[in-house]
C-alpha cells in the first residue's frame, strides 16, 4: 500500500513543476544555504533553511507589465513617466522608481505577492550556496551591474548566461528588488543592528547603480541585502512576484 501510494505523490509533484504560471519558474521545496559568514554582517551568519515550494517570476516587472496596472486600477505611474507614459524605448526594462507599497499592491493586482528574503535567495542561489546565479567567480559580462558599464537599467532577459540555477534571470545587476521581508538579523547573528526590526524592508540582486561613494563594493551576490524604508523609490529599485504552490 506504501507503494501506491508514493506513485500519485510523486505524479502530482510533477504535474505542479509543469503547471507554473505563465511567466513563473516553480522553486522545490527543500533545504539551501542562505547568508555568509564571509560577507556584511548584516548577511552573517551562512545558515540552513527550508522552504516549501512555490513559484516566482522569471524576469523582473517590466515597464509595459506596470503600464497594465496603472491603466486597469488608476494607481499612479512611476514619477519619471512623463505625462504617464513609459519612458520610449523601455517597455521591456524592469520598472523602477516603485515603493515597497506599489511593488505589493501590483502582486496583488496579478493574483500573486512579494517573495520573502528566503524565497528569493533560493531562487537565486540553487541549493549549492553559490555566490551568485551562475557561479562562485563573479564575471562583469553576465549581469548588468555597475562594472559591466551600462549606467542604466536594460531589458529584463539581456543575460542569458548569468540566469539561476532555476533558469531565472537578472538576479544579479539591473534592479534591486523588493522583498516582503522586514530587515531582521539571521539566527545566531551576533552583530547588534539598531536598524533590525519592522520599519525596513529587504531588498535583494544588485543593480546597475555604481554605489562606491557608499563603499557597498559589489553588491550583486546573492546572498547580498540592503534595507530601505518602505516608501523609498529611486532609480534601481524594482521588484518580481511570487506565488504559493
Amino acid at each position: 500500500v506504501a507503494a501506491s501510494d508514493a506513485k500519485p505523490t510523486s505524479k502530482t509533484k510533477t504535474k505542479k513543476r509543469l503547471k507554473a504560471p505563465k511567466g513563473m519558474v516553480y522553486i522545490p521545496p527543500g533545504d539551501f544555504t542562505m547568508g555568509s559568514n564571509d560577507w556584511w554582517p548584516k548577511s552573517q551568519p551562512e545558515h540552513k533553511v527550508r522552504t516549501k515550494g512555490y513559484f516566482i517570476d522569471k524576469y523582473e516587472v517590466t515597464n509595459k507589465q506596470y503600464k497594465a496596472f496603472v491603466d486597469a486600477t488608476g494607481h499612479a505611474a512611476p514619477n519619471h513617466w512623463a505625462g504617464g507614459s513609459i519612458p520610449p524605448g523601455k517597455q521591456n526594462h524592469p520598472v523602477v522608481y516603485v515603493t515597497w507599497y506599489d511593488a505589493n499592491e501590483f502582486c496583488k493586482w496579478d493574483g500573486k505577492r512579494l517573495p520573502t528574503d528566503v524565497e528569493w535567495e533560493k531562487a537565486a542561489r540553487g541549493t549549492d550556496g553559490r555566490t551568485f546565479p551562475w557561479g562562485n567567480k563573479f564575471d562583469k559580462n553576465k549581469a548588468n551591474t555597475p562594472q559591466y558599464g551600462h549606467g542604466d537599467t536594460m531589458p529584463v532577459g539581456s543575460f542569458p548566461k548569468g540566469v539561476s540555477p532555476y533558469g531565472i534571470y537578472d538576479m544579479a545587476g539591473n534592479a534591486f528588488e523588493w522583498t516582503d521581508s522586514w530587515f531582521k538579523p539571521y539566527p545566531g547573528n551576533t552583530h547588534p543592528d539598531e536598524n533590525y526590526g519592522e520599519k525596513y524592508k529587504v531588498l535583494k540582486g544588485g543593480s546597475w547603480y555604481d554605489c562606491t561613494y557608499y563603499k557597498c563594493g559589489i553588491s550583486a551576490p546573492a546572498f547580498n541585502r540592503i534595507f530601505f524604508h518602505p516608501r523609498t523609490k529611486n532609480n534601481n529599485f524594482g521588484f518580481r512576484c511570487a506565488k504559493d504552490e
